[in-house]
C-alpha cells in the first residue's frame, strides 16, 4: 500500500507543477500579488471551502457499520470542516474588505464546477474517492509557499491575518496523517485505488482552472487602467 501512496503523492505533485505553469502562479512568480488579486482569490476560496463540511458529510452515507473507521473519520473531519470559511471572511475583514460583499457575490463558473464535483463524487461514488481531494488538500502547504511569501511580503501580511492559511496548516498536519492512515486501510482495491486517483487529479485541475480564472478577472478589470498607462 505505500506504493499507492506514493502514486498519490507524485500525482498531487504533477498537479500542482502544472498549476504553476498556469497564469495565476506565472503573474504570482514575475510580478507579485496586490491586494484586488488577493481578495479575489480569498473570495472564491470562502465560496468552495464553505462547503467541505457538507460534502464530506455526504459521502459517509454510502458507508457502512463494516467499515466503521472510515464512516467515523467522513463524520469527524466534516465536523473539523465547519468553520473554516468563517476564516477566510475574518481574514478579508482584517484587511479592511468587506467580508459580506464577497460572501455574497456569486462565484466564478470553475468555482461552481469545482463544488458540483466534489458533491457529485460525494454522493455517487465510495467514500474513498474524495480521500483524493482530501489527500492533497490537507497536504498543500509546501506547495503554495510561494503564495504565502507573496501575502507576507507584497501585502504585508501577519500570521494574525492568514488564519486561514496559517491557523489552517497547523491542523492540517494532523489531518494529513489521519487521511494516510485512512487511504492505507481502506483504499485496498485496485478500483477503489482508481477512483481515489481520479478525484485527485480532478479536483486539483480543477483547483488551478480557478486560480486562474480569479487572475483572468483581475487582468479583466486591470486592463482599462493598463491601456491608459500605456
Amino acid at each position: 500500500m505505500k506504493t499507492f501512496l506514493e502514486r498519490c503523492e507524485r500525482a498531487a505533485a504533477h498537479g500542482w507543477q502544472r498549476i504553476y505553469t498556469g497564469p495565476f502562479w506565472q503573474h504570482l512568480r514575475k510580478t507579485g500579488l496586490d491586494r484586488e488579486l488577493y481578495v479575489g482569490l480569498m473570495t472564491e476560496v470562502y465560496h468552495f471551502t464553505r462547503h467541505n463540511a457538507q460534502n464530506q458529510a455526504l459521502a459517509a452515507l454510502r458507508v457502512g457499520s463494516d467499515r466503521v473507521g472510515l464512516l467515523r473519520y467522513c463524520l469527524h473531519h466534516a465536523f473539523e470542516e465547519a468553520g473554516h470559511d468563517l476564516m477566510v471572511l475574518h481574514d478579508l475583514r482584517s484587511i479592511g474588505a468587506d467580508s459580506e460583499t464577497a460572501a455574497r457575490a456569486r462565484s466564478l463558473p470553475e468555482t461552481e464546477a469545482f463544488v458540483a464535483y466534489v458533491f457529485r463524487v460525494a454522493q455517487t461514488r465510495d467514500a474513498t474517492a474524495r480521500l483524493g481531494y482530501s489527500y492533497w488538500a490537507e497536504s498543500c502547504y509546501t506547495h503554495i509557499r510561494e503564495l504565502l511569501d507573496a501575502m507576507r511580503r507584497d501585502l504585508h501580511l501577519t500570521d494574525a491575518q492568514m488564519t486561514f492559511f496559517v491557523a489552517h496548516s497547523e491542523v492540517d498536519r494532523d489531518h494529513f496523517r489521519e487521511v494516510e492512515t485512512i487511504v492505507d486501510t481502506y483504499c485496498t482495491t485496485p478500483e477503489l485505488q482508481a477512483e481515489t486517483l481520479e478525484v485527485l487529479e480532478g479536483t486539483l485541475y480543477l483547483q488551478g482552472t480557478i486560480l486562474d480564472a480569479v487572475h483572468a478577472r483581475w487582468a479583466a478589470t486591470r486592463a482599462p487602467v493598463l491601456a491608459t498607462v500605456s
